[in-house]
């Protein structure tokens, strides 16, 4: 991981703020992809098809490198990016996805929030690594049960509030980890 560990070896854990950001980067690709093995590792946009002013839902970042964004008119990305497999949201789906997601996380933590149905969460793993180990093993485990159990492979990051753990999980976007031990947030946020 980028980070530093040694930064939380010696330390109280008792009195320091961890806060675990989880990011299922392009969430709702990533559900189509569980469910259409075809769409991997080829440009995707989400996008309502039928409507006269479409705009960009979701892409796969094979979609965002080639100029596509979130809230783009369709007709736009599609001149943008021709390869792109156009695909109508399913809601449904990804609610159902994101209620598995956020039940794993419950397993880790008594306080879990979740976004707006976007695969973000976030975790306070303050003062549980008597009964659960340590934050940064938290964030490899449950990184790792749900590839296992949803099919998801979500970006992980470790700060002492939400803002610095966001931050972090853009740092390493769409692939990783980062953990941002006490005391390092003012070195890390100044760039």
């Amino acid at each position: 991981p980028h980070c530093s560990i040694a930064a939380l070896q010696g330390r109280n854990m008792d009195r320091d703020r961890f806060i675990l950001h989880l990011n299922a980067a392009d969430f709702a690709v990533a559900v189509e992809r569980l469910t259409d093995s075809s769409l991997r590792d080829r440009p995707v946009i989400v996008a309502p098809l039928q409507t006269a002013r479409s705009v960009v839902y979701d892409m796969s970042n094979e979609a965002y490198d080639a100029g596509i964004r979130k809230g783009m008119a369709l007709h736009q990305a599609t001149r943008l990016c021709r390869s792109a497999s156009l695909i109508p949201p399913r809601f449904e789906l990804y609610a159902k996805a994101m209620s598995a997601f956020v039940d794993e996380a419950r397993t880790f933590s008594p306080v879990v929030e979740s976004g707006a149905g976007d695969g973000h969460l976030f975790l306070d793993l303050s003062g549980t690594h008597r009964s659960i180990g340590p934050p940064p093993d938290v964030g490899w485990r449950l990184r790792k049960r749900i590839r296992n159990r949803i099919g998801v492979d979500p970006i992980w990051s470790l700060g002492s509030s939400r803002v610095v753990a966001k931050v972090a999980s853009r740092v390493v976007k769409p692939v990783g980890e980062y953990i941002v031990g006490p005391g390092e947030e003012a070195s890390f946020l100044a760039p």
